[in-house]
């Protein structure tokens, strides 16, 4: 039997190499700068009750940033380049670099986690070559959680299903969608997985060029809106790195 640490570095090899074998594209569910609100209400797997809101501010070329209201907790912004990625605490606006080993964790005690929304901001997956415009299955490039994530149809999918670490299998079932100043996004979603449950609204979306106090505006470059599932990006793009992380990658180098 192989040891644990040998294991995981073939398993690492293996995944390289796949990867290495196909291109990268982002997908995204959201193609143009736009500001989206988001509520969830779960009963957790420790059988409670438990909610959550998200106001999340997308930019294709730029930095993403969601800022999460759980209940009896402090407000915190989870900021992503997809290359690297921080969160902000409190008043006091506390920093913590994270690595990708940190997508684990979830958003309090809710069953969702940081990976999904480096997964919405980012759409790391590996895509077929010759790109396939109606595959809908499509496996996560970068993903510390989730391996594959496989729709019934497209673009306006009624079953999303996720499978991922530890055997996981996550089930979204939508119920209707919308279209908000273009972009159509999926609303009335339920979730089911192992020992949880529950529903997600998009209460709002709107461009971000309309939030006037969004200090990040200026930096996003707007793409034309196309209504799929994840959204295929042929161009490779660059995104600004925090001044943060700069800060923090010079202190290491010291």
């Amino acid at each position: 039997m192989l040891r644990p640490f040998r294991f995981a570095l073939l398993f690492t090899t293996l995944f390289a190499t796949i990867a290495g074998a196909q291109s990268l594209c982002p997908r995204y569910l959201v193609s143009s700068p736009m500001v989206v609100n988001i509520e969830g209400r779960f009963i957790n797997v420790k059988h409670s009750r438990v909610s959550m809101d998200v106001e999340w501010r997308h930019h294709p070329e730029s930095i993403d940033t969601f800022f999460v209201n759980l209940p009896d907790r402090e407000q915190f912004k989870f900021i992503t380049t997809g290359n690297s990625r921080f969160i902000e605490l409190g008043k006091n606006k506390i920093k913590r670099q994270l690595g990708t080993h940190h997508l684990k964790e979830t958003i309090g005690e809710t069953p969702l986690k940081l990976d999904d929304m480096e997964l919405l901001a980012n759409g790391q997956f590996v895509c077929k070559e010759p790109p396939d415009t109606s595959a809908n299955n499509l496996g996560t490039a970068f993903s510390m959680t989730w391996w594959s994530i496989m729709s019934d149809t497209l673009p306006t999918p009624q079953k999303v299903v996720m499978r991922g670490a530890n055997r996981e299998t996550r089930i979204f079932t939508i119920g209707q969608w919308k279209v908000f100043s273009g972009e159509l996004l999926p609303t009335l979603v339920s979730l089911t997985g192992p020992n949880y449950q529950g529903s997600i609204w998009v209460r709002s979306a709107y461009p971000i060029q309309a939030l006037e106090s969004d200090p990040l505006k200026n930096k996003a470059t707007k793409v034309r809106p196309i209504p799929e599932l994840f959204l295929k990006i042929p161009v490779k793009r660059k995104r600004e790195i925090p001044l943060i992380l700069k800060l923090n990658q010079e202190l290491l180098r010291e």
